[in-house]
């Protein structure tokens, strides 16, 4: 399993893959725009439900998560659209 700070930085990294805005994921996760610049920094006080409704938000986007193998730390990638 990744660390909490591994975990924060995959969403900082989702957020700019997808390029959206602090208030734009903010608005797609149900949370504050402060609550997510929180996430972002590694603030104290950070409730895991607050985490998992940003993971589920960058999913809906097409962010899949990648955890950590022994070569690599944890990354995210977007989804390939599935051809017809």
């Amino acid at each position: 399993m990744d660390s909490i700070s591994d975990t924060l930085r995959a969403l900082r990294a989702a957020r700019a893959l997808v390029n959206l805005s602090q208030e734009q994921v903010a608005e797609r996760a149900g949370v504050s725009r402060r609550t997510v610049v929180r996430i972002e920094s590694g603030g104290k006080g950070i409730a895991l439900d607050a985490v998992e409704k940003l993971r589920l938000a960058f999913e809906r986007e097409g962010v899949e998560f990648l955890p950590s193998t022994p070569e690599r730390g944890p990354g995210v990638a977007l989804r390939r659209q599935k051809l017809l």
